[in-house]
């Protein structure tokens, strides 16, 4: 209100230097300049101008004024006053002086709060003495100045004893702003009130009647001034004959003039009787009370007074009782003297129509009601009231640019008219323009406003803009408050209350929402708007029950055709509703009929065509839903901001996120009306709540927070929002914040099964097992065939080692999905014509439709391209980024899956793990090593048969293998067996491996037993057992540890042992020991170190102990669900006891380095497709590797000394190492996998190569991506 108070003085100011427009030196056209700047509220050109202005002229008036007004309206009171102090100085004091202090006073908030509540009052007397009482206390004795004195003296001279000094008033502000035209309005109409003074008055006005701004009012009261004075005297003849010329047609003022002139000629002289001037100067006051008994009186005294029955007429005309005041004023007219009713008659008989007019389109009749005010335009012309009419018809039927236009013309014609000027406001307020209906409130004088219907309660409109304002800002706090206020000021308006509700709602206040419509209800149980807003209510709500319940309780005789579309709208929902409710049974093909047959509720209305679509989603035929709405925007050229909209609703439905983002991306920033801006809004909740959870699901829990954080502070309450919170907070491991989020959710909501679903997950993160097993368990109870339920219950099983059960979970939800795609196709046969493609999906064949079946499109020729993806925006089915505003561009991907359900991934996830397959493989391993010793040729045959077995699964191993060295060289024989020249000949050996296995992929326990290969020179018995296993405090860490007896493999001799040419046997060499080992990764970057001891056993093998340590980082340069690339440092340590590396009798002929140190830079890159995955592992870095001189033959010192103490020499060597692996899987069918694997490894003068290739077949269908990484099956002895 200050910032209004002070564009008043703006104004003012403007006004009354107007004149110095007409001169062109320098001083006057920056006075122009500036007070042009300050009506635009450009403060720092304003500034700039009046700056100049002094430099010119350094005590100029307007300058001074200009600047200190500046500093008032940003609020710099202490520096205002120095601009005063200097105004005050000047002689004369300027009136710019006294201007100036008086907006410094009414700044002051006490100050501008008094202005408002005087602007507020209303017209009675009693209120207008209040006004000037409050008046006078802004201005403490002080002389009123600008636009503030010109209401103020208004408001005066409307009082029992303000006329004069108000005349006085209005006259002094005259001659300050002699080119104010409402300045001379006011003063032209309290003259004319004023008995004494009304030929003046009359003149004043006659004389206003041209002027643009201010002449329809002005030509109103003229006319009324004129009847004021009754039949003219001789010298005020002259003053009806200058109306007469301008208003030539007007035969009651002519009937009255010429009244005048026969008095005068007769020489008498008229006199109105004295009850009847008191009964007509009330009616001309408005004081319908005091003149209707008087005119009453007079009629029972005589019925045939011509003017009692035109007054009486008049009176039932204010009081809208239209046919009594038409009857009236015909009895007038047919008497004699009675022809000046006749203007009042046409008047009466123009509302009448008008009236009539609102009642036909009360009742829903259109076109009467057109009609009707058609008849009343031609009536009279130039009365605004028919154009008001039909725009406020317009603005019903929702045509809010025509109703606009209509508005508008009417004010260019009729400036300040009430009711154009009301129904202008509540246009822009329901067309979503809030902002301009605040601006059109604010710049309302108190006298117009004091014109408006009682029905139009301004505070309360000002309100509401400023809570719809606060709404599109997402403010619901401020909505809430504005919205309070306006109920306040209007608490019988029940849309205002639904407003308010509507805030209610979306802050998660349920029963205050519902309370607050209710209470209107209780006092007016029967008034059909409050019933509607109620029914609004509910729908919001989705009780439809009780929607359906509480329109039918507004008669049908007085339902408007809004209401007659929301009974359609409810039934829609009633039916969809019973379908969704049927398919959660696992009636699935019901369901589809049951919407089958609700189609026709549509009526091709994309809203209702929406909420058919989505429930065509919600029963499973996802696609079959999104192809109505496609259709909808399709088929319309231009389609709407709102259907856009609507079809983005679907596609969130249906986790179209991509897409559903593309479309709200193109929206924001459009115009949106009321309805379009609250669809808006709730899309980009819900869609930040879904991508929310979406981050939240790969781990991203800061992306997550930020993209949910506006929806929260949009709507703290929901529960939507504080699910996804609680969900955040649980996966954070801070389950006690998540479950003091999540308790009151249930509790308002203990039927929700996707609630329950959300606690269960909850309290497994928390560790309460018996929780999470129970809200699972309400959950399937309350929707037992709801695939989503379905699978977010078999994570939780899972998650609880319940791998059976959950699987079990899985494979009935994806029966049911499966069945369901089979039923939508039928079902899309049948309500659309289109057949179904038995062909769709076959190898080599289309994936999709295509559109030749399409019913009335003339097919392309068979050499063009069919389409099968439309390339609308709203079609984009394959695209799936998720980029700003909506998801932060990271690596994060779309978890849009056209062709996998997350039943179906999940069960695959499960599956992978424990279902049963048979493998066979084959590996081939081959050094440079020299021949008969170090060499190496091994090929190995593994077979395995693995089978679940409750949670765990359980696996035969077979494995035949055959290693070579080839011949020991004659120059080799010295460093073999015990030194004989006797040749050994090949060094080979063959033999089957048997094992069984035991897993535990929940606990991630593995363990196994069996025989190194039966046939070896030596074999015997290996396994072990190992653990590696998450931290439940947090699950980015891991610990492993295993104890094993495992075969050394690097020689002949390790491995299956030796024998040399005199029959001496050795070798056969195994590990055995532990190994532990920590981890962390994060997905950004990973960590890890390790640590091992074994004893190495062998025969006629010194024995010997090898220690391990090592560790490492590594960093996602790429991280996504279908490729991942890692770089990374790695350094080991390795020692030795004995150095065991020769194949002389007592070596066990094993790499054995007393010190051996390495530190490499390890990259990996891994990606995975639909039926091919594949993994890149390289490393380049240096080693340190030294090896201590040791005996020929270890542990044996009497052939050590028989053969003359030799010794193998020591050695050191630093250089660079490098490895390369490679390895892949294709999917040959949903059971058949075809994998393979190569690679190297280089440590300075040895180089080993190694590759396999392995088929296996599953006992079980799996779909959807290959793992990543790949995990290629080997033999139990590549290690």
């Amino acid at each position: 209100m200050r910032r209004h108070t002070l564009a008043i003085a703006i104004l003012a100011a403007l006004a009354s230097s107007a004149s110095l427009a007409e001169t062109s030196d320098p001083q006057s056209l920056l006075i122009e300049q500036g007070y042009y700047w300050q009506s635009k509220k450009n403060p720092e050109r304003a500034l700039e101008t009046w700056q100049k202005l002094l430099s010119l002229s350094p005590d100029q008036p307007d300058a001074l004024y200009g600047i200190g007004l500046i500093q008032v309206q940003q609020n710099r009171p202490a520096e205002a006053q120095k601009y005063l102090a200097r105004l005050q100085a000047l002689s004369p004091v300027p009136r710019q002086a006294l201007q100036l202090e008086q907006d410094i006073t009414v700044n002051k908030p006490d100050n501008a709060k008094l202005l408002e509540q005087a602007r507020e009052l209303g017209e009675p007397d009693d209120e207008r003495e209040k006004a000037v009482a409050l008046y006078r206390q802004i201005f403490q004795g002080r002389q009123p100045q600008g636009l503030i004195a010109r209401e103020y003296y208004n408001t005066l001279g409307f009082t029992a004893k303000g006329t004069n000094e108000a005349i006085a008033g209005l006259q002094r502000l005259s001659r300050e702003r002699p080119n104010d035209p409402i300045v001379a309005l006011f003063l032209a109409k309290h003259l004319a009130r004023n008995p004494a003074t009304r030929a003046d008055g009359i003149r004043a006005l006659a004389k206003l009647a041209p002027n643009n701004d201010v002449g329809g009012n002005a030509d109103e009261t003229w006319r009324f001034a004129l009847i004021w004075l009754g039949p003219p005297k001789p010298d005020q003849v002259a003053l009806f004959q200058q109306f007469l010329t301008a208003h030539p047609d007007d035969t009651e003022i002519r009937a009255l003039m010429n009244k005048g002139i026969a008095q005068g000629k007769n020489g008498g002289t008229w006199q109105r009787d004295p009850q009847m001037t008191k009964a007509f100067k009330a009616l001309d006051a408005g004081d319908l009370k005091t003149a209707e008994p008087l005119l009453a009186a007079r009629l029972a005294e005589k019925s045939n007074d011509v003017d009692a029955l035109g007054g009486m007429g008049v009176l039932r005309q204010q009081q809208e009782r239209y046919s009594e005041a038409e009857n009236y004023l015909v009895q007038a007219t047919r008497l004699p003297g009675g022809a000046a009713w006749q203007t009042a008659l046409n008047d009466v008989r123009y509302w009448n129509l008008i009236s009539q007019s609102r009642d036909a389109q009360r009742a829903g009749r259109g076109a009467q009601a057109r009609d009707l005010v058609a008849q009343a335009e031609r009536l009279n012309p130039g009365q605004p009231g028919a154009a008001v009419a039909l725009a406020g018809f317009q603005a019903q039927d929702n045509q809010f640019d025509a109703a606009e236009a209509g508005y508008r013309k009417v004010l260019a014609r009729h400036p300040g008219d009430p009711d154009a000027l009301s129904g202008l406001i509540n246009v822009l307020s329901q067309s979503g323009q809030p902002d301009e209906a605040l601006k059109l409130i604010d710049s309302v004088s108190p006298a117009q406003r004091a014109k408006f219907a009682p029905s139009v309660k301004i505070n309360a409109l000002r309100a509401t803009q400023v809570g719809k304002l606060a709404e599109q800002r997402g403010d619901v706090k401020a909505a809430q408050a504005a919205y309070r206020q306006a109920l306040d000021a209007d608490p019988e308006n029940p849309w205002t209350r639904f407003a308010l509700a509507r805030m209610y709602l979306r802050d998660g206040q349920i029963r205050n929402a519902r309370a607050l419509i209710d209470g209107l209800l209780k006092t007016q149980p029967n008034q059909p708007d409050a019933l509607y807003t109620s029914t609004l209510l509910s729908a919001e709500l989705s009780e439809w029950k009780q929607a359906e319940t509480t329109l039918g309780r507004i008669p049908t005789a007085q339902r408007t055709a809004d209401m007659n579309e929301l009974a359609i709208d409810i039934a829609l929902h009633q039916q969809t509703d019973i379908a969704i409710e049927t398919a959660r049974r696992g009636q699935r093909p019901e369901a589809l009929a049951l919407l089958g047959r609700s189609e026709p509720l549509t009526r091709q209305k994309p809203e209702r065509v929406a909420v058919l679509a989505a429930a065509y989603v919600e029963v499973g035929a996802a696609q079959y839903g999104l192809d109505m709405m496609q259709k909808v925007v399709e088929n319309n050229p231009n389609p709407t901001v709102d259907q856009k909209l609507l079809y983005a609703n679907v596609l969130l439905k249906a986790n179209k996120y991509s897409e559903a983002g593309e479309i709200l991306r193109e929206v924001q920033g459009q115009p949106l009306t009321e309805i379009g801006r609250q669809r808006y809004d709730d899309l980009i909740y819900l869609y930040r709540v879904k991508q929310a959870d979406a981050l939240r699901e790969k781990n991203d829990l800061v992306a997550a927070y930020d993209m949910l954080s506006p929806a929260l502070a949009q709507r703290p309450n929901d529960a939507l929002g504080v699910g996804a919170l609680a969900r955040m907070y649980a996966a954070s491991g801070n389950g006690k914040k998540a479950m003091e989020l999540y308790a009151p959710l249930i509790q308002q909501n203990p039927n929700n099964a996707r609630l329950q679903m959300g606690l269960a997950d909850i309290a497994l993160k928390g560790n309460d097992r018996d929780l999470a097993q129970s809200a699972s368990n309400k959950a399937l109870a309350l929707e037992p065939a709801n695939p989503e339920i379905l699978t977010s219950a078999a994570r939780i099983y899972q998650g609880l080692g319940k791998n059976s059960e959950a699987a079990e979970l899985l494979r009935k939800a994806l029966a049911i999905e499966n069945a369901m795609k089979a039923k939508t196709q039928v079902a899309q046969a049948d309500t659309q014509s289109k057949s179904y493609n038995p062909f769709v999906g076959l190898p080599g064949q289309r994936r999709q439709v295509t559109d030749l079946t399409v019913a009335g499109a003339v097919p392309p020729p068979i050499d063009a391209p069919t389409k099968t993806v439309t390339s609308s925006a709203f079609a984009s089915a394959t695209s799936n980024d998720l980029s700003e505003p909506f998801v932060p561009p990271s690596n994060i991907a779309s978890i849009d899956s056209p062709e996998l359900s997350p039943a179906r991934r999940a069960l695959d996830t499960i599956l992978r793990d424990r279902t049963g397959y048979v493998v066979q493989g084959l590996s081939v391993r081959s050094n440079n090593g020299e021949k008969g010793l170090s060499k190496i040729t091994d090929v190995e045959a593994p077979f395995e048969a693995r089978m679940p077995v409750g949670d765990n699964t359980v696996a035969l191993r077979v494995t035949p293998v055959h290693v070579s060295a080839g011949s020991v060289g004659s120059d080799a024989l010295s460093r073999f067996g015990k030194g004989s020249t006797t040749p050994a000949g090949s060094q080979s050996d063959s033999g089957v491996g048997l094992a069984v296995a035991f897993e535990n992929p929940d606990e991630g326990v593995k363990a196994d037993v069996g025989v190194s290969p039966l046939g070896f020179l030596y074999n015997t018995l290996v396994g072990g057992v190992s653990v590696s296993h998450p931290f439940e405090a947090n699950p980015n860490f891991r610990y492993g540890a295993n104890i094993s007896r495992r075969p050394v493999t690097d020689s002949v001799t390790s491995f299956a042992g030796s024998e040399d040419g005199e029959g001496n046997k050795w070798g056969g060499v195994t590990a055995n020991g532990g190994r532990g080992e920590l981890s962390y990764d994060n997905q950004k970057l990973g960590v890890y170190g390790y640590a091992s001891l074994h004893e190495l056993l062998g025969n006629n093998v010194e024995d010997n102990t090898r220690l391990e340590l090592g560790s490492g980082i590594y960093w996602y340069l790429r991280n996504n669900p279908r490729d991942t690339l890692t770089l990374g440092i790695s350094g080991s340590a390795m020692t030795f006891k004995e150095n065991q590396d020769f194949y002389t009798y007592g070596n066990g002929g094993y790499f054995s380095p007393q010190r051996f140190f390495s530190l490499g830079v390890p990259i990996r890159w891994a990606q995975s497709f639909d039926r091919f995955s594949y993994q890149v592992k390289s490393s380049v870095g240096l080693q340190h590797i030294a090896q201590d001189g040791t005996d020929y033959f270890p542990g044996d010192s009497t052939l050590q000394a028989s053969r003359g103490n030799p010794k193998y020499e020591s050695s050191s060597k630093t250089g660079v190492g490098y490895s390369f692996n490679a390895a892949a899987e294709y999917r040959l069918s949903s059971r058949f996998y075809l994998g393979g694997e190569i690679g190297l490894d280089n440590a300075q003068d040895y180089r080993q190569y190694a590759g396999n290739a392995y088929l296996r077949y599953l006992f079980e269908d799996l779909s959807g991506p290959m793992p990543l990484p790949v995990s290629p099956y080997r033999s139990p002895y590549s290690n």
